[in-house]
């Protein structure tokens, strides 16, 4: 065994140090992918991985060749992205602004295989990236969102919040989400309530998070006071709690004693709103679970409790559990008398 062990090393070192000398870089500090080989050849390996990835050669011309960013490149006859010549650009204004290809007449969107694709509409002197939105991008006359254009008023369009825009006409729901839709016109007073909730009005609209779905919006005639719980959770005028966009399952709750539970460290909770309680119980993701003490309850994690007297899976008590010594054990909860749940599927194992 161990004169295999010491053949297998000494293969292994042989190999690795045998292993393909791809060169130079051509350029570090813009590209850890280009490289001068040996005779004097510009080559692209992505990332140096040659391992994995491989060599591929290129038909650019040493002399002139230019590394622009990561995976772009000219030279004297062409432009490149990764080995690929770029038959859609004009080589002799070719350039890239931070991170965005362009020349005089277009500007790029990059294919992970082919390469660039115009970006129709865009005009390279003015288009830009927006800062802290991802994918988002603009020029003087309109955004665009994944390279393609918005249809907006460009000179009043702004973000409300992560998933609601809107422009001088109307109230969108971003692309980010789903189809770009608008949900309402503008009537001037749009604001945002945290990152998921928008307020018009009086009327509070939380977005579309499912696919083909619609804004949710809840109406009152008057909104005095909103308490936020967290980005999910409001409570509107000490009365109506809003979960995800709609009222609370439960009609009798009070809103005005409604709380979520503290992360608490000592029992690895998780930030997590399946667990909430008022003065008069505890819900679990918004039905009573009927046993629970108010006073004494505590969720251990997302989908397990404990009171002084019982433990619960959800709204299930779990019969037979020693409470005291019941905690979380890895990918199950435990206790001293061997009872033993699944942390995942809540059954005893």
């Amino acid at each position: 065994m161990k004169t295999y062990i010491l053949l297998l090393t000494c293969v292994l070192i042989i190999f690795f140090s045998s292993c393909r000398d791809i060169g130079k870089l051509a350029d570090e500090q813009k590209s850890g992918s280009y490289f001068i080989d040996s005779k004097g050849q510009i080559a692209y390996c992505q990332n140096g991985n040659w391992f994995s990835l491989g060599v591929l050669p290129m038909e650019a011309d040493p002399e002139s060749f230019e590394v622009l960013a990561e995976d772009i490149a000219k030279d004297k006859g062409a432009v490149y992205y990764r080995n690929m010549k770029q038959k859609l650009v004009d080589r002799n204004s070719f350039y890239v602004e931070n991170q965005v290809p362009k020349d005089r007449f277009h500007v790029y969107a990059i294919d992970q295989v082919l390469g660039f694709n115009i970006i129709k509409g865009a005009d390279p002197k003015t288009y830009e990236l927006v800062d802290s939105h991802v994918n988002w991008a603009r020029d003087k006359d309109h955004y665009f969102y994944a390279d393609d254009m918005v249809h907006a008023d460009r000179q009043t369009f702004t973000f409300v919040n992560n998933y609601f825009l809107k422009d001088k006409d109307s109230v969108y729901v971003s692309p980010n989400i789903g189809d770009f839709r608008s949900i309402s016109t503008n009537p001037g007073n749009v604001e945002a309530i945290n990152a998921y909730y928008i307020r018009i009005g009086s009327t509070i609209y939380y977005p579309p998070f499912q696919k083909d779905s619609h804004a949710l919006a809840q109406s009152f005639d008057i909104i005095r006071a909103l308490r936020i719980l967290d980005q999910d959770i409001l409570i509107v005028n000490d009365k109506s709690i809003l979960v995800r966009g709609k009222i609370f399952k439960y009609n009798n709750v009070d809103a005005h004693s409604f709380q979520l539970f503290p992360v608490d460290q000592k029992y690895g909770v998780e930030i997590s709103n399946y667990y909430s309680k008022d003065k008069h119980n505890i819900y679990y993701n918004q039905e009573i679970i009927p046993a629970a003490d108010v006073k004494t309850f505590i969720p251990i994690g997302d989908d397990f409790g404990k009171d002084a007297k019982n433990a619960y899976y959800q709204k299930q008590m779990l019969r037979g559990v020693d409470v005291k010594s019941f905690k979380k054990d890895g990918e199950f909860y435990k206790d001293k008398l061997g009872n033993k749940f699944s942390a995942v599927t809540g059954n005893k194992v």
